[in-house]
């Protein structure tokens, strides 16, 4: 539950800002592109000027969370560097790690004196003047629906579709330990509001193209599997992303079905990005904190959702992480 103080320095900050700017991390998720969409319905109809920025596009599968009259704009720095200096204030949602701002972390951090930070992760080395950070909160959407409302406002259903989104993905569908009370309470007022669940899960899960299912078939058939069958692992080279034409597919959704095998604790899926990094996917289940691990290689995230991304071949990067994992579940 959001403080009094947060409440109110929420309302301070907007009171003293006209031009405002949203953006948060890298690879932007349901959780980070549903604050977005519905605090900036809540900013304009308050009569501000908004503009949301991401170093990355929306992935295929949330872009029908996206207002067509805020779009949601991919970062250049000859473009932008002057409207985030420009600005009155900027919000930085589900992040607060300036390290997964990608390209903008420099930018970001020069405007740090009048950016708000409102994140439902561990805050790590932040600089930002202003946070509002609750680490009980089951998705950062859930505190934008409670900021918002302490203002008066009730979202309109994109809103509220945005939110749910947020709220749903970002628990798996409610299935995560993140779960709670107060998330089920918001999702239930979302839906008097009209959200429909099958629609939201089906714009968002059953999408998938012909490519990503061929990418999990190949993933499926080299499964790994570690420490006596509690580490299971996958990996994406680009020469197969490539081949199936999967460039632009989320993959994060293929540990789904691996974490539902027998005896399977921690689930890895490791995919070989076109600059050459290698991205890692984290999921747990109980008390296992990927977390932790995902911290330890400057990644972030939730206990039992977090990710990585790493510099260096998959044959260096593979062995590391799951040696890593094989210790987790061994304590």
């Amino acid at each position: 539950m959001i403080s009094a103080q947060s409440h109110q320095l929420f309302r301070d900050l907007l009171d003293g800002a006209r031009r405002i700017v949203l953006t948060t991390h890298i690879n932007p998720d349901g959780d980070a592109i549903g604050s977005q969409v519905s605090l900036g319905s809540f900013l304009v109809q308050g009569g501000k000027q908004v503009q949301i920025i991401n170093q990355d596009s929306s992935p295929d599968n949330l872009r029908f969370l996206e207002n067509a009259e805020l779009p949601v704009q991919s970062f250049e720095t000859e473009r932008h560097e002057s409207i985030l200096r420009d600005a009155d204030l900027i919000i930085l949602v589900d992040n607060s790690a300036p390290d997964r701002l990608g390209s903008m972390e420099a930018p970001m951090g020069a405007v740090a004196a009048k950016t708000l930070c409102i994140d439902h992760h561990p805050a790590r080395n932040a600089p930002w003047a202003h946070n509002i950070v609750d680490v009980d909160s089951c998705a950062t959407t859930v505190m934008i629906y409670e900021l918002t409302r302490g203002c008066g406002w009730t979202p309109d259903l994109v809103s509220a579709e945005a939110i749910y989104v947020g709220l749903a993905t970002d628990t798996g569908f409610f299935r995560f330990n993140s779960t709670n009370a107060d998330g089920h309470v918001v999702a239930a007022e979302l839906l008097r509001l009209g959200v429909q669940p099958a629609r939201a899960y089906g714009e968002v899960y059953e999408q998938n193209s012909v490519a990503f299912t061929r990418l999990l078939g190949h993933a499926l058939a080299n499964l790994r599997l570690d420490a006596d069958g509690a580490v299971a692992s996958v990996t994406l080279d680009r020469s197969l992303i490539d081949r199936l034409a999967a460039q632009n597919e989320d993959t994060s959704e293929i540990t789904t079905t691996l974490l539902a095998l027998d005896g399977v604790r921690v689930v890895m899926l490791f995919r070989e990005l076109a600059d050459g990094r290698v991205k890692v996917s984290l999921r747990s289940k109980g008390e296992l904190d990927v977390h932790q691990l995902a911290t330890e290689f400057g990644g972030g995230g939730h206990r039992n959702a977090s990710g990585i991304v790493l510099t260096g071949r998959l044959d260096q990067v593979v062995p590391t992480i799951i040696a890593r994992a094989e210790s987790l579940v061994a304590l």
